[in-house]
């Protein structure tokens, strides 16, 4: 008769029991930290408490690093001025129609685009004031008045001996200032319901960025109005000679009222260029100093949040990692 008797199992022979000291509590193979024998959280929240001081040190690190990254990056704030286009459509020509004026004037030589310039409607004016405002000539044109360059690329100027640091041929031209000022530094935009016009800068030096807002929409204004008086006194050229060419030839009268009345409205339009400062745009809203808590960059609770958010990943994954580790030795 065979009488049972256990036996150990031989699974384990050989093996040494971890004394008390050891990482954990002692588990046959296939039980123990990389097992099944313990769920996944339990398994992550042992690691965790068994490195807490390396997971502290990177959650720490992390959290101090964004703290720090807050508060030593330059801060930019952004300055806004609403204008709204002054709409001239309509010049020129009074009641008269405008289909047969051209027609008229464009049999007199050289008179034909006198009837377009004055003619033209409030939209394409709105649409010219636009362009310009964000034009590579104005802001050409305002670099070299302001001396731009050496305050847009601050890190390359010598302020001391007033010259570049880097070889000529690297120093930072206009072109590169007019793509770092319309990329990173200048903002325009049009509510197409309200007709209103919202430019914006955003510097590191608040009165400067009032500075320039109020400055680009003046600049603006000027070279139109510029533009406008230079139309109206060729156009009022043009006029005058028709006018004493059409009485020598006793042209009809039909020509002789377009002539008139053109000359009178262009006349009409230069005295206005001449005495409006506000030609293009007329300040809605102008720009003024933000305070120094509404910096726009860097965003502090922003930088706070994912230092804390960065650091809980850190630490949750370098004590896993190192449990990981430290299971296979």
């Amino acid at each position: 008769m065979t009488v049972g008797v256990d036996t150990p199992d031989l699974a384990w022979a050989g093996r040494t029991v971890p004394d008390g000291a050891s990482d954990g509590a002692w588990a046959p193979r296939g039980q123990g930290d990389d097992g099944q024998g313990s769920g996944g959280l339990g398994l992550f929240l042992g690691r965790l408490r068994r490195h807490w001081f390396l997971a502290a040190f990177l959650f720490l690190a992390s959290v101090g690093a964004s703290v720090a990254a807050a508060f030593l990056l330059p801060s930019y704030w952004r300055v806004e001025v609403l204008v709204m286009p002054v709409s001239k459509s309509g010049a020129g020509f009074g009641n008269l129609d405008l289909g047969s004026a051209s027609g008229l004037l464009g049999g007199l030589g050289g008179l034909g685009g006198v009837a377009g310039l004055l003619g033209k409607s409030s939209s394409s004016n709105e649409d010219e004031a636009m362009a310009v405002l964000g034009s590579r000539e104005l802001f050409d044109t305002y670099a070299i008045q302001q001396d731009l360059l050496p305050i847009l690329f601050a890190s390359k100027w010598d302020a001391a001996a007033k010259q570049w640091k880097v070889p000529a041929d690297e120093a930072p031209t206009l072109r590169r200032g007019f793509k770092l000022f319309s990329r990173s530094i200048r903002d325009i935009t049009l509510d197409r319901r309200s007709g209103i016009v919202t430019l914006a800068i955003t510097w590191k030096d608040r009165d400067l960025a009032v500075r320039w807002a109020r400055d680009l929409i003046a600049l603006t204004n000027a070279q139109l109005r510029d533009r406008a008086l230079a139309d109206a006194n060729r156009n009022l050229a043009y006029l005058r000679t028709a006018m004493a060419n059409a009485q020598k030839e006793g042209n009809s009268n039909a020509l002789n009222a377009a002539l008139v009345s053109a000359y009178e409205r262009t006349l009409q339009n230069y005295m206005y260029a001449t005495g409006q400062t506000e030609f293009a745009f007329r300040i809605i809203d102008p720009p003024t100093v933000p305070d120094v808590r509404e910096r726009v960059w860097p965003n502090r609770p922003l930088f706070l949040a994912l230092g804390v958010i960065l650091g809980a990943l850190l630490a949750a994954g370098g004590a896993h990692l190192r449990g990981r580790a430290a299971g296979r030795r």
